[in-house]
């Protein structure tokens, strides 16, 4: 790379400098071979930067009474020469050019600088300011890119003198910024502030509570008409909670909500909170009456407006930028015309709830109850606390009534319980921010443990963990201590160590304690015997579970266990085809069998299903699929199939449920893993009925025929 040209300015020192970052610019390059932003450059590859920069400006950095004095000035002469080489950069290089690598790794070198107490800390910020002031909206992506990559080198050491100019830069970013086009920009500014500064910085904490009054929604005003142009009957207008009002006349009332979600302090006046209360019943009654579960997308409805709706609103997209069409815009369209195609929409509707429901907690924090819960606070900042203002209890009744009705309208569709769900959490922790800003913001750090008190955590910790008594059926490990290793190894791999038992050597196990618990002649042998009585059972129910599962139901009471050790009951239908077929016969292969029948109709292949597991009802059960239809005459859920409605049978399928399923027209089917491993575990092999290829099962517990015949 050419040498950036430096003014010396007149000062040969500047020119010295210049030279020290030329040459680190250069080496640089010949080290990192890429010409992208990662990897960064580390202090081992430049070498001992202190030292160079001492052979540089002729000098040793002492610690002597005119230390301080060469720190101010090797800073102005690094600070000077650092500018002239970034300003010669920039000017000549685009950042698109894989020649700005070069920017990159001069403000690489300075944060290496920084770190070493060679340059001022704050001085490859004041560049990125400078950097992202000259760029436009895609080249300040790209400066972001090198913040976020560099961010925790960059913020580890001397964050004060930082701290300033990180917070003014993020600040001029996002007043360029259009939180309408750029909303996921501005939200990666936020993250990158939040995560640089502490947790418990007030910086961005807006102590005095005050709203952004200037971000005013404005929306077609009703005219009040005069006498002589009010005519005889005037439709009504008074919104009622009982009765969903007509859009038009729903229209200023719903507008006007938007004023006290902006102001909320306007509530304490008591005709704008009557207004309020109204206004907000009426819109909650009214959405009420749109069902969430099938809602209609408002630019759908726009491409295909409604008869009476005109002028046409319809708008060629061809017309439009991509990345405007494409962009969330957070400002609300008030159009009179709109209005009803934006209440039919599910997201907007959940939007205008949402902010009521933030307006509902600002005033439930002034009942009476949360400010009981207030009084404890020693020094308070009065100018959240709103001391002088009270809700009463019958608006507190009314506040809270209305908070559960929006949140049970929430709750409503598919995804309602996952939405409201997320709102109330993000409202709770809301609460907490809010609960610290009324104290003033106290720290939040943990203070450093003492000695003494780790001490007594660890003797706790110790005392809980110890084992106060081997269990009564451990094995005893005292042969380790033999002198004889081998002997004692020998021992140690003894296969009966590790080996499971017989379930029916729990039996007499069993009955043993039974009869030490009924001999027991103090409360403490029988609680010991108790116990032990209880970790045989345990032991024995975990060695049923793996191949006596389904007489667990029959287990009544917990001490009775004895089902377990009995030889499998033989239901009715079982105890005839045993007494007609002799004992049953279990294929080799357990695994469930899959047939795909393309000779014959579906109708045909189930019937011979149905057929052969009547037949062998002991061995094999055919796996009833799910579908989406209607059930036809004479077919029973759960038996012939399991009959669901599409929204379950998506779940079902974005859960991971079904082992095949297919969405070929109305023939909508699948096969629910928990079925197939029901019957699997119920000692029986499971048939499946498919309509196409095998190969998408991959469970080693399916097999598969490709023609019926070689099944049955």
């Amino acid at each position: 790379m050419p040498a950036a040209i430096v003014d010396s300015h007149g000062i040969l020192g500047v020119a010295a400098a210049g030279a020290f970052l030329n040459d680190l610019l250069a080496r640089a390059e010949s080290v990192k071979k890429t010409n992208s932003i990662e990897p960064p450059l580390e202090k081992s590859d430049l070498g001992d930067l202190e030292r160079q920069l001492s052979d540089a400006l002729g000098y040793e950095v002492s610690a002597d009474e005119s230390a301080d004095t060469k720190k101010i000035q090797r800073f102005a002469l690094i600070e000077t020469a650092a500018r002239d080489i970034f300003k010669t950069l920039i000017a000549t290089t685009p950042i698109e050019s894989p020649a700005f690598v070069n920017v990159w790794n001069l403000l690489d070198i300075l944060s290496l600088l920084s770190d070493c107490e060679l340059c001022d800390p704050a001085l490859l910020f004041w560049l990125v300011e400078e950097l992202l002031d000259s760029q436009t909206i895609a080249g300040c992506r790209k400066v972001f890119d090198f913040l976020e990559s560099r961010r925790e080198r960059i913020t580890a050491k001397h964050f004060k003198q930082k701290q300033l100019v990180i917070l003014r830069t993020c600040n001029e970013l996002l007043r360029r910024l259009s939180r309408a086009l750029d909303p996921a920009f501005c939200g990666r500014v936020f993250i990158f502030t939040f995560q640089s500064f502490p947790l418990g910085d007030k910086s961005s904490v807006n102590l005095r509570g005050e709203y952004h009054v200037e971000n005013v929604t404005t929306y077609d005003q009703e005219p009040q008409p005069t006498d002589g142009e009010r005519m005889d009957v005037d439709t009504d207008a008074t919104p009622r909670k009982d009765k969903p009002m007509d859009p038009d006349a729903l229209y200023p009332i719903f507008w006007a909500l938007q004023e006290s979600f902006n102001q909320p302090k306007k509530l304490f006046d008591p005709s704008h909170f009557a207004a309020f209360k109204a206004g907000l019943e009426a819109t909650v009654t009214t959405f009420c009456t749109i069902n969430p579960e099938k809602p209609s997308r408002a630019k759908e409805k726009l491409d295909k407006p409604d008869d009476d709706a005109k002028p046409s609103l319809k708008r060629k997209r061809d017309d439009v930028d991509d990345e405007l069409a494409n962009s969330f815009n957070p400002k609300y369209l008030t159009s009179r015309d709109l209005f009803k195609l934006e209440i039919s929409d599910l997201a907007f509707r959940r939007n205008i709830l949402v902010q009521a429901l933030i307006t509902l907690d600002f005033l439930l924090s002034l009942s009476p109850k949360a400010k009981e819960k207030l009084a404890s606070v020693k020094t308070p900042n009065k100018s959240v606390t709103y001391s002088d203002q009270q809700l009463s209890e019958e608006d507190t009744k009314w506040a809270t009534q209305m908070r559960g009705s929006i949140t049970r309208y929430l709750q409503r569709g598919v995804d309602g319980p996952f939405f409201e769900r997320m709102v109330g959490t993000v409202l709770v922790r809301d609460k907490n921010w809010v609960r610290w800003k009324i104290e003033n913001c106290p720290s939040i750090e943990l203070p450093p443990m003492s000695p003494q008190q780790f001490d007594e955590a660890r003797a706790t910790a110790t005392r809980m963990a110890r084992t106060r008594r081997l269990p009564n059926d451990s094995r005893s490990l005292e042969f380790l201590g033999d002198e004889d290793e081998t002997s004692a190894m020998e021992k140690l791999q003894d296969p009966e160590r590790y080996s499971l038992p017989e379930l029916s050597s729990f039996r007499d196990a069993i009955d043993d304690a039974d009869f030490d618990i009924e001999r027991a002649t103090d409360d403490e042998s029988k609680a010991l015997a108790m116990e032990s009585k209880a970790s045989k059972a345990w032991k024995a129910l975990r060695l049923a579970s793996k191949t006596k599962l389904v007489v667990f139901d029959k287990i009544d009471d917990d001490d009775k266990i004895d089902v377990i050790f009995k030889d499998k009951p033989v239901e009715e239908a079982e105890v005839e085809e045993v007494a007609a077929n002799g004992e049953a016969v279990y294929p080799d292969d357990r695994r469930a069998i899959v047939i795909v029948d393309r000779t014959t109709s579906p109708g045909s292949r189930s019937e011979l299903v149905k057929q052969f597991t009547a037949e062998h009802a002991r061995v094999f059960t055919r796996v009833p699929p799910h579908v989406t239809r209607k059930p036809q005459e004479g077919e029973v859920n759960g038996k012939d199939y399991h009959f669901v409605d599409v929204q379950a049978f998506n779940v079902m399928r974005d859960g991971d449920l079904f082992l095949e399923f297919s969405e070929e027209g109305d023939n909508v089917h699948g096969t629910n893993k928990r079925v197939v491993e029901g019957i699997l575990d119920n000692d029986r092999v499971p048939i499946l009925e498919v309509d196409r290829d095998v190969s998408v099962f991959h469970s080693p517990q399916i097999s598969a025929a490709s023609e019926t015949d070689k099944v049955l």
